[in-house]
């Protein structure tokens, strides 16, 4: 850091061609900026500027070191603009993993509402199995994933929005065939294998879909048993489309919310969080 300070007083009075204009807009003392210069000339073993009455000119190597420093100092300058925006809301990324319907659902409120108030933050939303997008926050590739609260989880902060259950469902008097399940890895895929476990269902044909609205489709058209969250087929359930089965087993209430990492947060993920928070 001492060395980089270095660089800066020396960008400064290159620029300036004036130890007292580049102390003034440094804000530290001339003596500060000629010591500071001097030590940079002991260690490098060089002479950076020529000495007159009327301020100082650079080098041939002074040059030279002059457009390689300014490159440096022009991105770290363009670093810290982008920090300062992003602290004020002004631009920045926000990347949310989800995986499910009711994530779709439960963001399009605070989406709107965070927009709304920050137009100049971009949101990109990504979809996949809840160990991916798990895997993804923990590298900092996404900043928020929605999804079920899962006791496996550690290290991760979990902001919880709703409760809601799981039922089995098939289309009504439909003999049982098999199980639709969604992808390896998803959560509703890991209650379903618990099950299978526990009923001991190993010859049970099963047919994996991306998502529980394409599970609830098979499902109305007779394909077979679905395991999907209860509010997505509640709608269903009470026109005697669908009709939930294996009632004597006890399905777990789910907590949806949202993961994040609180270490690598940025201002604006705090903020959306809140948004979540209302909503």
């Amino acid at each position: 850091m001492e060395s980089l300070d270095k660089y800066r007083i020396f960008y400064e009075v290159a620029k300036e061609k004036n130890i007292s204009k580049a102390s003034e807009n440094l804000f530290i003392s001339q003596p500060a900026v000629s010591q500071s210069i001097k030590k940079l000339e002991e260690g490098l073993g060089i002479s950076l500027f020529i000495r007159g009455k009327r301020g100082v000119e650079l080098t041939k190597v002074g040059k030279e070191i002059f457009q390689r420093v300014e490159v440096a100092i022009l991105a770290l300058n363009s670093v810290d603009r982008l920090v300062e925006e992003e602290n004020e809301l002004l631009k920045g990324t926000i990347v949310i993993g989800s995986g499910s319907n009711v994530a779709r659902e439960i963001l399009v409120g605070p989406i709107k509402n965070f927009l709304e108030v920050f137009p100049n933050i971009r949101l990109e939303q990504i979809e996949g199995v809840q160990a991916d997008m798990i895997d993804m926050l923990r590298k900092g590739q996404a900043d928020l994933v929605i999804t079920q609260k899962n006791e496996d989880v550690l290290g991760l902060s979990f902001q919880p929005i709703v409760e809601h259950s799981y039922v089995f469902v098939k289309r009504k008097s439909e003999k049982i065939k098999r199980f639709i399940t969604t992808s390896k890895g998803s959560f509703s895929q890991l209650i379903f294998e618990k099950f299978a476990r526990q009923r001991n269902l190993k010859d049970v044909p099963t047919l994996t879909v991306s998502g529980h609205r394409m599970a609830i489709e098979l499902a109305k058209v007779g394909v077979g048993v679905a395991l999907v969250p209860e509010l997505l087929v509640k709608d269903l359930i009470e026109s005697e489309e669908l009709e939930i089965c294996f009632n004597d087993y006890n399905l777990p209430k789910v907590i949806f919310g949202v993961y994040h990492n609180p270490d690598i947060a940025t201002p604006a993920t705090k903020v959306f969080l809140k948004f979540l928070k209302e909503e």
